[in-house]
């Protein structure tokens, strides 16, 4: 149900604009809505209370004594759900207010209103000239506002008027098209790889060498897609990364923080995709780079709270680049801005992740005691953590009741699919086999790093191959 989606400022905006005779003259709106709005707000509304004898209390306290109307009420529902749509685009037009005055020009660019066309254009570009943002909306916002001054000269002189403002309008429509279209365009090459079927999106012949000499190339919002879309077209050019990096750099306050997170969200791809994936280890740099402006500048922050898929990406590149104290500070500051319910289990299994890459072995097995495993992924990773623990400080008899714990748990747990729970085994075998080799049985360390290397299915393959590696 829609309203079930509401916020508690929404629930109380949407009160209002209910009572309010210029937005509703239908009060049985507003008794459904007073009737129902408490359960909606505790989330308790199931199926068994829409049933036929919960229509007929809601119909009673509606209507009183008259006859139960099925269809009456159920249009009355329908009704009280197009008021929130209503409610809701209000909401979103009164978000911004040039939206207001770019609906309101057209209806006062009379002669005889002409003094309140002047003063609202100067407002209008008062808004503007007081904003950074040199967005598609501004472009669109601009048009508007040039296209109207460009009418009022038409309607006000018996002269030609002068088209100054009619070409303002012009080249800020194009702006805002051009915009759109490489906006669009990058859509269509970022999913053309791993989707089925793509959108049928196409630039013009020579539309990205025209607009590479053209005035619109100098707009911020323009040349930032113009690289992006460059940079996906040509991966193998890795100036376009950079050149995106420096417009952001230079202009971030010329975008909103949404759009932000969407053009970082490419060079993000750029670095994972395009090259770590392919070998190019200085990219993780170039990651690790990008999450810290993202934090700094709270981009990829959503109603204050952090993306967890971006808390466990920063901390797995911190931690390659061998940032441990960045890393450290990270999760002990930013593991509260989680959405989720399990800040203390994050901070604890994080910390202890710390603690191992930077040696400090005593430290993780404290830290992985603070841990409950309900969740899968930190069950096999905390397991896994303590396991190679316990091998780094030679603690052959918990390593040993360890890998008979661990090989039980993975061949009774149902919910991990047999491809995967065989890498796990895989890392214990080879676990056992590596702690009972002798430092002088080089045909036997030889043999074992051989089986390693060709076992495509193993876990923590990288640090078996060091340890048996650190043996010859």
């Amino acid at each position: 149900m829609l309203l079930q989606n509401f916020s508690k400022s929404e629930f109380r905006g949407f009160h209002k604009f209910l009572e309010s005779s210029f937005h509703n003259e239908n009060q049985d709106l507003v008794k459904l809505f007073k009737i129902i709005e408490p359960q909606l707000q505790k989330s308790k509304v199931s199926n068994k209370e829409n049933s036929q004898l919960r229509k007929k209390i809601i119909w009673k306290k509606i209507k009183g004594d008259k006859p139960f109307l099925d269809e009456q009420l159920r249009r009355i529902c329908s009704d009280l759900t197009k008021k929130a749509y209503q409610f809701l685009a209000y909401n979103e037009f009164k978000k911004n207010p040039m939206d207001e005055l770019i609906y309101l020009l057209p209806t006062i660019n009379t002669p005889s209103l002409n003094k309140h066309f002047v003063r609202l254009t100067r407002q209008a570009d008062f808004i503007q000239k007081k904003s950074t943002l040199k967005n598609a909306n501004y472009h669109f916002s601009k048009f508007n506002i040039e296209y109207q001054r460009y009418r009022n000269q038409e309607i006000n002189t018996t002269k030609l008027p002068d088209f100054a403002n009619l070409e303002k309008a012009d080249y800020h429509l194009d702006a805002f098209y051009i915009f759109n279209k490489l906006k669009n365009y990058c859509d269509f090459l970022a999913y053309r790889n791993i989707t089925a079927t793509n959108p049928n999106i196409h630039l013009f012949p020579s539309f990205l060498e025209n607009l590479k000499s053209s005035p619109y190339i100098n707009e911020p919002c323009i040349k930032s897609y113009f690289y992006i879309v460059s940079m996906l077209l040509h991966p193998e050019n890795e100036t376009f990364f950079q050149n995106t990096k420096k417009v952001l750099e230079k202009n971030y306050q010329s975008f909103t923080i949404q759009e932000l997170n969407t053009i970082y969200i490419y060079l993000k791809n750029y670095c994972i995709d395009t090259k770590i994936n392919n070998g190019k280890s200085e990219y993780f740099q170039e990651l690790f780079d990008i999450f810290k402006t993202l934090l700094e500048k709270e981009i990829n922050f959503v109603d204050g709270m952090l993306d967890p898929r971006d808390y466990k990406n920063i901390i797995t590149v911190g931690l390659h680049i061998k940032e441990f104290d960045w890393t450290e500070n990270f999760i002990q500051n930013y593991t509260t801005r989680l959405p989720d319910e399990s800040q203390d289990n994050d901070l604890n299994y994080n910390l202890a992740k710390i603690y191992f890459h930077k040696g400090e072995y005593e430290k993780v097995i404290e830290q992985l005691r603070e841990v409950e495993y309900k969740n899968l992924s930190y069950a096999l990773g905390g397991k896994l953590m303590l396991l190679k623990t316990y091998y780094e400080l030679d603690e052959f008899e918990p390593l040993g009741s360890l890998l008979d714990s661990y090989s039980i748990y993975l061949r009774r747990n149902k919910l991990i699919s047999r491809k995967f729970k065989q890498q796990y085994l895989n890392v214990l075998r080879f676990t056992r086999k590596l702690s009972s080799l002798a430092p002088y049985d080089k045909p036997g360390i030889q043999k074992l790093k051989t089986q390693i290397n060709n076992c495509k299915a193993l876990a923590a393959k990288k640090w078996l191959l060091e340890k048996v590696e650190a043996m010859e």
